[in-house]
Parts: structure tokens; sequence; C-alpha cells
């Protein structure tokens, strides 16, 4: 069996005076946002990556850890900043990182926010399956026996009360939206499932920002900071975090 490290977090320094927060997705890790945070450094921000914990790692590390160990993560990242001397902090996130944005944003007052294939809603299957995919995929890196990567994949089915407190932030998450007055950018991907369109028009409209913009990016999947439409995606991303 290969010996797994959790990836470590990503810390660019800026030349001006914001910071931006970068966030991953669910079952993602630092390499999420890697390339967009590298090209808004090069624009002047400091940006800080982390990753969450048990991301990276075989499910069995991973199950270990739930959505509040995670999130706990998120605000000791807001707090790093803070430490760090940054009064001007700004937020990215994709999927579950968007999410957390989101919740970052209703708890703390942030510059500007961007929210990227953020669900409104996830299912106890959706959520499983995800993870069931991450583990076949960590099982496969690790080169394992068909019976070790049984044994990684029964971890799953322990999982299922911490599944449902994912879906109880999610909810906390969408019954504060009206808490939210940073300028905020919502954006989500045209070959990503309908669903997260939905989601996006729902966090759009429930958001009390003064300053809100909503844009598909059409070519962009799920995870819209990588492949197709992702050079559009963070000239757009740099465009809104430079703006006046």
């Amino acid at each position: 069996m290969m010996n797994i490290k959790s990836p470590s977090p990503l810390y660019l320094k800026g030349t001006n005076n914001q910071a931006i927060l970068l966030l991953h997705s669910f079952t993602g890790t630092v390499k999420d946002v890697k390339h967009l945070a590298t090209t808004l450094n090069e624009q002047g921000f400091t940006c800080y990556v982390p990753n969450y914990p048990g991301h990276g790692l075989p499910v069995t590390q991973f199950v270990a850890y739930n959505v509040e160990d995670w999130w706990h993560c998120v605000q000791e990242a807001y707090q790093f900043l803070k430490s760090e001397g940054f009064e001007k902090i700004n937020v990215a996130g994709v999927s579950l990182g968007g999410l957390f944005t989101l919740r970052l944003a209703e708890n703390v007052e942030l510059n500007r926010i961007v929210v990227m294939s953020a669900p409104s809603e996830k299912t106890k299957a959706g959520i499983s399956w995800r993870l069931e995919k991450y583990g076949k995929r960590m099982n496969d890196i690790m080169r394992l026996s068909e019976s070790e990567s049984t044994h990684e994949l029964a971890q799953i089915e322990d999982y299922q009360n911490d599944i449902k407190t994912f879906q109880e932030v999610i909810n906390d998450i969408m019954s504060h939206l009206n808490e939210i007055t940073a300028t905020a950018r919502i954006v989500y991907g045209g070959q990503d499932e309908a669903a997260y369109e939905d989601s996006a028009h729902y966090i759009f409209n429930q958001i009390s920002s003064e300053h809100k913009t909503i844009q598909e990016f059409p070519r962009n999947q799920h995870l819209m900071t990588h492949g197709e439409g992702r050079d559009e995606l963070e000239q757009d991303i740099v465009k809104f975090f430079t703006e006046q």
C-alpha cells in the first residue's frame, strides 16, 4: 500500500493590501483552485488555500472528519489572514468551497465573494455517491487489492450520520442567505447538472448584497476551475476582484 500524505496548504504572498481565501470542493484538494490562486497572485493578491482535514487521504482517514471539522479549518484560514494583517479579505470557493464562502459571509465581514457551483441542497445518495467515487479513485492510486478496496469502501456505511450533518449544514447556510451583504459574484457551469443553475439563482435571489451579479459559463463543468472554460472563468474572477 502506498503511503499518502495530506496535501499542504498553499500560501502565495502578493504585492497589494488584499487577500483572497480560496476554498476547494468536497472530496477535492488544494489542486482544485491552485491555478486560480496563482493567476490571482500574479495580479498582486495574497492567496491562501487551506486543505480540509481528511481530503486527499484514503477513505478510512477521510471519514474520521466531518463537515464541521472542515468548517473549522476554513475559520482558522480566515483568522490566519487576519493575523497576517489583512483588513480586506475576499473569498472564492467551488462547490463545498462555495457553500463555505456563503457561510463565512454570513458570520464575518468580507470584502467580495465568488461562489462557484454551490448546491442549495444535496441528497444522502448524492453525497454517498461522491464519497464512493472518491474512495475508488484513492484505492486505485494506492493500488489496493480487491479485498482491501472493499474494506475501505465499507467505511462509507458508517458515515451516514455525518452525511446527515452535512445536509443540515447546507440547510442552515441556505436559511441565512439574507444576512449576506458582501459584494457577490455567483457563477455556474453550463455543462453541470441543471440543479446547480437553479441553486445559483436561488442563492442570488436570497442574498441581501447591494452589489451582486450572476453568470453562466457555458463550457464549464461542475469543477469550474478545471477543464473547458477555465481561462475565461479566471479572467472574469480577476476582473471582479480588481474592479473598483
